[in-house]
Formats: structure tokens, sequence, C-alpha cells
């Protein structure tokens, strides 16, 4: 099988592979050990067929080509199964397999062999290794077989490899003339399977029920079931608190069934507890107790290399804790709030708050436990009519959301949140700001300098959501300025202050809606009423002297 690509023998698939491993780029057990996967001619009478070796699973040909027979063809029943393979198919040659072998590697092996009528008298193969030329490396065994005789079976147990480790032919061979000659089959070729973490480290968030991103990988065929050992051997986290394993103690086994296994994944059985505490990431330390007559510690991805006996898995943790807090603002005494936070729809904490002074701080003793990922819903009961007297805000410090309309959602490591109402009672926020218009100097950018000409403006704003009524704001004006007659405008926003208004307190301009007067060196400003929302301009100006 000369073209025959090893992705079907190593399958480097998703479903066998980890994200923390690559996936094997070799085999390490000799597959399609009978021949049985091809049906020579197909169903019907048994026949024979010469297959390319690009069809024959697991199995590579020096000639290119491997002949296999139906199990009575010619009177020939195979020695196991339906199909058995002739070693001579046009011309002397090879079968062969490419598996990953490591110096001192124990085999035990079986094949049975039958020499053809028409071919030599005695018909030879030899069961060896070669590299990856053709050049023997190590003989392993070899059998005559004479054309009177059946199957033949060879077998041995517990021969050494003296060879290089590395990819190498595991090959049957024979210099017999001709085409006819040396059946094989009930091949049986046993070698301790490789296997080691599939990780130096891994983690989940405390939610993975399993530690699943962390597992024992295992290459080989496994003739009898055996035992991983496993140590917990240190790390952070708390056996019985944190995790739990199969057998509860710091020591456990993994199971490993009867099978031919390329890159497969088997769980440690390892359990994460998905507590409430808030922790920082917690890790479990642990190691792979070598056993040689079962399993060898050894790459699964690069033949030959060191295995991953010893690996680290770190517990991300998930909790989060948030704590309600109640401020209040120019707080009537005795008004009162209810603050829930629901999860899901269920209420899983409520703050009562009662205004015992006018800028009373509240928080909530328990916070509430939360998982990253969560959305909280937060909402606000006033007592009586009280809502419609108070401003009410949310913030939310420590989270990265806020955008609380549609909920609180946790990020990640937000382990420390805290929520807090705000309740702003009057409503009414006055600013004073002011600009130099003009200095007589500069055309652009003037100065603050004597004789520059200042634009005052005093803006009042109701934040509540009750009307203000009779509001009056007076302002002094700076010693060292001198007020421009006329300068005088009203409005309901600093830019949008275009109504004249005259010096005194008197006349309809009073009430048109609002009136501005200047009685020495101070400015009154009045509005009859100012709705929830809106405001009130002052502008004028003056002279630095």
């Amino acid at each position: 099988m000369k073209a025959f690509s090893l992705l079907a023998i190593a399958v480097c698939g998703a479903l066998l592979c980890s994200p923390q491993t690559a996936c094997a780029q070799y085999q390490r057990s000799v597959i399609n050990t009978g021949f049985e996967n091809n049906d020579p001619r197909g169903p019907g009478t048994p026949n024979w067929q010469p297959f390319p070796d690009t069809v024959v699973p697991g199995w590579l040909s020096t000639t290119g080509v491997i002949e296999l027979w139906d199990s009575s063809f010619q009177g020939v029943t195979s020695y196991q199964g339906a199909v058995h393979a002739e070693l001579n198919a046009h011309s002397p040659g090879a079968l062969y397999q490419e598996i990953c072998l490591v110096n001192g590697d124990v085999f035990n092996w079986t094949f049975a062999h039958r020499a053809r009528s028409g071919g030599p008298p005695v018909q030879n193969t030899t069961f060896e290794i070669a590299n990856s030329t053709g050049t023997t490396i190590q003989v392993l065994g070899s059998q005559a077989s004479t054309v009177p005789q059946g199957w033949n079976l060879n077998s041995a147990s517990g021969v050494s490899y003296t060879g290089p480790s590395g990819i190498q032919r595991v090959q049957f061979r024979t210099t017999d003339p001709g085409s006819y000659g040396n059946f094989l089959d009930g091949i049986t070729i046993v070698l301790t399977p490789f296997l080691e973490f599939d990780g130096a480290a891994a983690s989940g968030s405390e939610t993975v029920p399993g530690m699943d991103l962390l597992n024992v990988v295992i290459s080989g065929d496994v003739v009898t079931a055996f035992d991983v050992v496993v140590n917990i051997t240190g790390g952070t986290a708390t056996l019985g608190d944190d995790y739990t394993t199969p057998s509860g103690t710091a020591t456990f086994n993994v199971s490993v069934p009867v099978g031919n296994y390329v890159q497969e994944l088997i769980p440690l059985g390892i359990a994460i507890v998905d507590d409430t505490d808030v922790e920082s990431t917690e890790t479990v330390q642990m190691s792979i107790t070598p056993v040689p007559a079962e399993y060898t510690i050894s790459s699964s991805s690069t033949c030959g290399g060191s295995g991953q006996a010893s690996a680290t898995y770190s517990i991300i943790d998930n909790d989060s804790l948030v704590t309600l807090n109640k401020q209040w603002i120019g707080a009537a005494i005795g008004d009162d709030a209810t603050i829930t936070i629901s999860n899901g729809g269920l209420v899983v904490d409520t703050l009562s708050s009662d205004a015992g002074s006018a800028y009373e701080i509240d928080a909530d003793a328990t916070p509430t436990p939360a998982i990253f990922g969560d959305t909280l819903e937060f909402a606000e009961t006033l007592a009586g009519t009280n809502a419609a007297n108070y401003l009410s805000s949310l913030a939310c410090a420590g989270a990265a959301d806020t955008n609380l309309a549609d909920g609180l959602t946790i990020a990640a490591g937000e382990t420390a949140i805290g929520c807090t109402y705000t309740n702003t009672r009057s409503g009414l926020v006055v600013a004073k700001t002011l600009e130099v218009v003009d200095d007589g100097v500069n055309l652009t950018n003037p100065k603050a300098i004597p004789g520059a000409t200042i634009r005052y403006c005093i803006l009042t704003t109701n934040i509540g959501q009750t009307t203000a009524e009779s509001l009056i704001a007076t302002d002094p004006l700076p010693s060292d300025v001198t007020y421009v007659a006329g300068s005088m405008l009203s409005g309901t926003s600093c830019t949008g202050a275009v109504t004249p208004e005259d010096e005194n307190d008197a006349g309809a301009d009073e009430s048109d809606p609002f009136g501005i007067s200047i009685a020495g060196m101070t400015v009154t400003g009045i509005a009859t009423s100012l709705a929830p929302g809106t405001a009130f301009a002052i502008v004028f100006e003056a002279v630095l002297d």
C-alpha cells in the first residue's frame, strides 16, 4: 500500500485529539491482522484477487500488490476468518506495516504460515523489523512450510526489540522465487500500548462537571484490560471540597478495556465540585505511575518522544457576589424603599431601606451569590406616592456591563460587584459657566485680561420627577467685573437664551416665561414653575476690570 495515508491509521481527527495535543502521525499496533477488510471478487463463489496495496487497510507491499484469497478457494481453508493473503503475489516481496517502535520494546506474536502447491517444495517467510528502505534491522522469527502440510503456527513471547527508536517496518518477507507460495493469516503482534496525559496543563470553569479537558490518551493493542494508576501529587484545590476522584482518595485507577486504540482519549473520572464560594483559580497536580508490564509512558505525537507523565488542571472559579446598596439624597425622613434582585425571573435577594436621615446609605449584609454569565434583574419600589418625589438611578461597580436596562450580565472574573440605587429628592441642579467672548486684542481664543468681555450662564435644571414651583435663583457678581447694560437674556438653555430682559423686576418680561433683573451686584432670576426635565437659563455679560 505504497500510497496509503497513515491518517487513516492514526485517525488524526477532532474526535480523538484534544485542543492541548497534536494528533499522532504514527501507529502503534498492527491492524487488519486477518486481511478480513477485503472480499476477493465480492460475494459468491470463493475466489482470489490481486489488490493495489492502497485499498487494503493497514498493509503495504514492496510490490505494490497484495493478493488475497477467499477461504476454500482451490481447497485452501483460511486459518482464521474468511480471507488469507499470499506473500508471492507476482514475485517475491514483503508485506509490512509501519509501526512506532522504541528500543527495548517487548514483542509477543503469532502468525500462521502455509505453503502453496505449485510453488517451491519448501516455502520460507521471515518475520522481521526493517527500516524505511527495507533494510533488515532485527529478525524476529522465520517459518518454513512444505507443500503437504497445512497451516503452521509460529509464535513467541518476551522478545526484545534491539534496534533504534522510530517508525520502522514490521514485515513478513520471502525470497522464494516465482508467484506461487507463502500464505499468511491469523497474525497477532502485541506491544505494550503507549499512553500519557494529553497535555501538560489544562483548565476549565467550575461549571464543567468533569475534568473533560485533561485525559489519558492511549495508542496500541490492549489484549488484556488493565488499570492506569494516577496519583494526585499536589495543587491548591482540596480533594473532597473542590473535586472528587473515582476512589475518593489521592490515588485512583483509570480502567482501559480490551481494544485496539489509536490516539483515543480516556477520561480520568475526576469530578469538579461547583460550589458557591468566591475563590481564586485552584489547581490539581497529578502523575501517572509507570507499569512497564502493561503500558509504556511515551509521547502520543512524536514517536520515541518522552511521554507526558504529569499534568496540572486548573479549576477556574465561576462565582460572584453582588451587594445591594441604597443611597438617599435629600430624603424625607421616614420614606421607604424596597430593592429586589431576580435571576431567571425568581427573586433571589431583597433589601429594605428606611430613610432615617436625609443622606442615609444602607448596605445588604448578605451579598447575593451568582455565577459568571448570569443576568440579574433589579427593581425598586418606593412606598406610597414617594416615587413621584424622587429621581432614581442604578449603577454597579465592579462590572463591565453598564447597560442595566436589560439587566446586569456578570462577566468572567467579576467576583465582587456592588450595585447602588440612588434616590434624589428635589431634583434641582444649578450650574454656572462662563466664557471670554472678546478681549480687544486676540481675534481668536480671547483671554481673560483686563477689558475682556465675559459671558455668564446660570442654568437651573429640574432633574426630579415633580414640577418645581416658584423658583428664585440669585448670583452675586464678582467684585472685579462690571455688568454690561442691556446684555441680559433668558431661555431654556445657555445656547438657547435669546429672549431680551430688562434690568428691573417689573413689567411683562418678568413672566415670558422667566424674569431676570439686576440690583447692584446681584442678578436674580425667577420661574413660576419648572417641569421635570426642563431648565431655565440666565445669560448676561460683564467686563473684567
